[in-house]
């Protein structure tokens, strides 16, 4: 199940759209439109309650682990797509 950056990138465009309508329809990040660029921390300001949130709606998702460490690593959409695609058993 080999997939590429650009389609699970997509995905989580998906995920963190829906999570952001769902759970903070009132913050202003929910209102932004959401690329594989975005940097979530920067440009959608999430705080760390919400990116744990998302993560693990990811890591459900996905039926991965992300670990904290690799997580400080994690910036933009595409970089959790990297991460994800790792994760994965082949």
């Amino acid at each position: 199940m080999n997939k590429s950056i650009e389609t699970v990138g997509q995905n989580l465009v998906e995920i963190l759209t829906e999570y952001l309508k769902n759970n903070w329809a009132d913050s202003p990040s929910s209102k932004q439109t959401i690329t594989p660029a975005t940097n979530m921390v920067t440009e959608l300001q999430l705080d760390s309650f919400q990116v744990m949130e998302f993560m693990l709606e990811v890591e459900d998702h996905f039926d991965i682990v992300i670990d904290l460490e690799s997580l400080s690593d994690i910036q933009t959409i595409t970089d959790l797509a990297s991460f994800v695609i790792a994760a994965q058993p082949e």
